[in-house]
């Protein structure tokens, strides 16, 4: 009994770890998109990584004992995701969002299925099941919904410029689900944010005027603030910690509820148009990926108790 009780303790911990961690970067979006107002989209990643740092060191320290370290053998796939989620996925994310709604932005970045589904097909020759291909094709509905409704004059670009982050945020997924990590997931993390962090600033001291920070406004800094240490910081570093403590199916149905935080959110704080067609657009791509993530068992368990009644 007593055992079970404690798996019952750490389960109810990691829901609301995870709670937390969703609403974190759900509403990181429209923060995002007030940040891009005070700070040009290359240092507004390379600030939110950078600044970002000294919470996960602290995840390391409480948790570990001592400062991050990188395990040699975990090198490459740590250099691989830095690259492909961390500086090119979410650099594209941020350039685009200047241009869109951070609520349609929000969505339109869980298109990843869709492009793990080319991905395992064209690279790797799988051959897809047909659950897979039918809510693939659902959620690609969807986003050709939302893709309608806020196609605008001009905004074509950056909403495809939002597609080609996802798909190259489904390449770094795809490249740490073949991997054994044998360093832990959030000293990685912190790597993975340390290169990206600073490889973002060399670009933007290249490419973007630098901010005259000493003219900021506290509430510049309270929003920095949220971006980086919070949101991005603690919102990670939540979500990797809460990973072991939950099984995969209550981890996607909680991580399904980021996008639809960073719509509402967006739609509330931003005064963002609410289209119906987004909305529907929305309910497909986010039902498909509901569906998509829980394993076999439960849904037989779900229709197993709709036929029942």
């Amino acid at each position: 009994m007593s055992s079970l009780s404690e798996a019952e303790k750490q389960q109810s911990k990691g829901i609301k770890m995870l709670l937390v961690a969703v609403l974190c970067l759900g509403l990181n979006w429209p923060g995002m998109k007030l940040g891009l107002e005070i700070v040009g989209p290359v240092w507004m990643v390379c600030l939110r990584f950078l600044l970002s740092l000294p919470v996960l060191a602290l995840f390391v320290l409480i948790t570990k004992k001592r400062l991050p370290l990188l395990n040699r053998k975990d090198r490459s796939v740590v250099f691989v995701v830095a690259f492909f989620q961390f500086i090119l996925s979410m650099g594209l994310i941020t350039v685009s969002l200047q241009f869109i709604p951070a609520g349609t932005a929000s969505i339109l970045i869980y298109t990843t299925p869709l492009w793990m589904l080319l991905i395992d097909n064209l690279w790797y020759r799988q051959r897809p099941h047909s659950k897979r291909l039918i809510l693939t094709g659902i959620s690609t509905v969807g986003c050709a919904m939302i893709l309608l409704a806020s196609g605008q004059p001009g905004a074509w670009l950056p909403l495809f410029g939002m597609l080609l982050a996802s798909a190259l945020w489904a390449v770094a997924i795809r490249r740490v689900s073949f991997h054994k990590w044998k360093g832990s997931v959030i000293e990685a993390v912190f790597w993975q944010f340390t290169f990206a962090g600073f490889a973002m600033l060399a670009i933007a001291l290249m490419v973007e005027p630098t901010p005259n920070f000493g003219a900021y406004a506290v509430s510049d800094w309270l929003l920095l603030a949220y971006i980086g240490p919070v949101a991005t910081g603690l919102g990670f570093g939540l979500m990797v910690a809460a990973g072991p403590k939950l099984p995969p199916d209550k981890i996607v149905l909680i991580s399904t509820l980021t996008p639809i935080v960073g719509y509402v959110s967006s739609v509330i704080l931003l005064k963002e148009t609410l289209l119906p067609l987004v909305m529907a657009g929305a309910i497909l791509m986010i039902a498909a990926l509901i569906v998509n993530g829980l394993p076999q068992s439960t849904l037989k368990r779900i229709l197993g108790k709709g036929h029942a009644k």
